[in-house]
């Protein structure tokens, strides 16, 4: 595992998200791009024939490892951004806890007040479920959050076997989850996300948030009502930066030592879709 600093301008921030949040005049040209929903015919542009082009320079600059796709003609830049990798590997050992995706790592306490602060904000469980009918099954635990680059594979998996009922859509904007955004707005509760309950067998009730952000127009979750087994794909992010925000209940998880380490430091750290990163307290 490796660490990345959230407060770095790399590589984390891009220049322009940078200056979009750094300056009233930014703030406000960021609010009017929303406003004119820019991200939705960004998204759809990534989605036509005619974004073709920029799957090369978006590989060579970047330096993803394409050799499992030789032979796959994509027929969109989003169709390689949400491709699928069939030689990905999760741990599935039962007690192990593992990463349900590529991503920087950063872990918070749930005070039991039901309230936790992330990068300067204090966020509560129902600013992301709109509901308080979690404030007492979650307090004392542990906040996990996933947060995706572009760079990354958007896929995601159950972290254990179990059983969920419904997903919960709830609408918002499209924010960056770059660093810097995270600082200046509560994007986890601003933007779009969807929710459900995973009831676990090692990790009891687990509640996990998939979060848009900028230019992501769809969360595309594969089930519900459904039984399913650890390391199975759970569904996958369209285009560009995501967060999975999971909640654990108190005295459920003990989380990898460099993890926790490395949070206290203010660093994220680097993980990978399957990776055991703890374990059955």
């Amino acid at each position: 595992m490796s660490a990345i600093d959230f407060y770095g301008n790399e590589p984390g921030n891009s220049k322009s998200v940078v200056f979009l949040c750094s300056s009233p005049f930014g703030r406000f040209l960021y609010n009017l791009t929303l406003f004119l929903q820019i991200p939705k015919i960004m998204g759809a542009f990534l989605r036509s024939p005619l974004s073709k082009s920029f799957i090369k320079g978006f590989v060579k600059k970047n330096n993803i490892d394409m050799s499992a796709f030789n032979d796959v003609k994509f027929k969109s830049f989003n169709d390689f951004f949400t491709r699928k990798d069939n030689s990905r590997k999760p741990e599935l050992s039962s007690e192990t806890l593992i990463s349900p995706c590529d991503s920087a790592l950063s872990v918070f306490n749930i005070e039991e007040n039901s309230t936790f602060k992330i990068k300067g904000f204090d966020y509560t469980l129902k600013d992301f479920f709109e509901t308080d009918e979690f404030d007492k099954t979650f307090s004392g635990g542990n906040a996990l959050i996933f947060r995706l680059a572009a760079t990354d594979y958007h896929r995601y998996c159950y972290i254990d076997s179990g059983s969920l009922e419904k997903n919960h859509f709830l609408k918002g904007k499209l924010y960056s989850v770059q660093p810097v955004c995270c600082r200046t707005f509560k994007v986890y509760t601003k933007n779009r996300r969807s929710w459900t309950i995973l009831h676990t067998q090692n990790f009891g009730d687990v509640a996990q948030v998939e979060v848009g952000a900028f230019s992501v127009g769809g969360i595309k979750n594969h089930h519900e009502n459904y039984s399913f087994s650890k390391g199975e794909e759970k569904g996958y992010f369209d285009l560009h930066g995501s967060t999975i925000v999971m909640l654990f209940r108190k005295n459920t998880i003990k989380l990898d030592e460099e993890i926790l380490a490395q949070t206290v430091n203010g660093k994220e750290t680097t993980v990978k879709y399957g990776q055991p990163i703890g374990k059955k307290a």
